[in-house]
């Protein structure tokens, strides 16, 4: 069973393109970098290269890291961002960025005393006063409509089965792919993952202990922040 999403590579665009606008978020992050001058930046668990490819359309010079082969090989067919495999915890650019993104729960794979391990290595790999945007899934989306619950998704081609157990301050994730092999018959494949549930609280204290300043804190890049918000946008800056 693989935790690195090494089956689910190139199916990730077609299983998550409903759920997440990345037209009106790589918008957001735009803005920012336009506001703050930032002409390089760095796209910390960049997996397929989603927004690294929709900000490098809009000018922007990209690196892009993933410590999964397979997520990095589907990325490197849409851009000509520089992409390197590297753990998001041990973070080294070979020089400072302009401005850092993580971007679609990478931050929920980090279980807490890992938080500002994390912070700290971005800090080190971007410029003073550099911006920092990224987001999790919220505490509410965890607990309340991811935990304990199944999703699926079925055509023709594939069948996904997303079966998720909320236990203690994560969720873990078992995902079942049945895929067509181009013959007629299908391949079965596993693949767990657990997120960790962090608060807003716990994530601005991380921050501030990691060297930066808080900015903003949204909805879903951009949004009025509410109860029941399913992702929490950080807009931070390093000091």
């Amino acid at each position: 069973m693989n935790l690195n999403y090494s089956i689910l590579a190139k199916y990730y665009d077609k299983f998550t393109h409903k759920d997440c606008d990345y037209i009106r978020w790589s918008q957001y992050l735009y803005n920012v970098a336009a506001s703050c001058n930032a002409r390089e930046l760095v796209d910390i668990a960049c997996g397929t290269g989603k927004m690294t490819e929709l900000l490098c359309q809009r000018g922007l010079k990209l690196i892009g890291i993933d410590q999964s082969v397979e997520m990095l090989a589907e990325a490197r067919r849409k851009c000509k961002a520089n992409f390197v495999e590297q753990d998001m915890r041990k973070l080294q650019l070979a020089h400072q960025a302009d401005m850092a993104i993580c971007v679609n729960d990478g931050v929920n794979y980090l279980p807490a005393r890992e938080l500002e391990l994390f912070f700290q290595r971005v800090a080190a790999n971007i410029k003073s006063k550099a911006p920092f945007v990224f987001d999790v899934s919220s505490e509410y989306k965890l607990t309340q409509v991811v935990g304990n619950n199944v999703f699926y998704w079925d055509d023709d081609k594939e069948t996904l089965l997303w079966s998720n157990s909320l236990k203690g301050g994560s969720v873990e994730m078992n995902l079942t792919l049945f895929a067509d092999d181009g013959s007629g018959r299908y391949e079965r494949f596993d693949e767990r993952h657990v997120q960790y549930i962090h608060t807003q609280a716990d994530i601005v204290n991380a921050l501030l202990n990691s060297g930066f300043d808080v900015v903003e804190v949204n909805s879903d890049y951009g949004l009025a922040l509410c109860d029941n918000a399913l992702r929490i946008t950080f807009f931070a800056r390093k000091k």
